[in-house]
């Protein structure tokens, strides 16, 4: 049998492995993936460069004529 589980971090605790337990037998292997979802935005304005990019590009957006 396998399933798989997604849960924020913080719900991540001894409650959690505890009831998980009861699940699935004692020679059952437990496999830990971590995702780690950061926003794309926060990402693209990390940087001064990226920022400076993206200001560049929405001021020719705006700029530019409607056809």
């Amino acid at each position: 049998m396998q399933a798989t589980f997604n849960l924020p971090f913080d719900k991540l605790n001894n409650d959690f492995l505890e009831k998980l337990k009861t699940f699935f037998s004692h020679n059952a292997v437990v496999e830990i993936r971590v995702l780690e979802i950061n926003d794309e935005t926060d990402y693209l304005l990390s940087t001064p460069e990226n920022r400076e990019s993206l200001s560049r590009s929405l001021k020719q957006l705006h700029e530019r004529p409607i056809c």
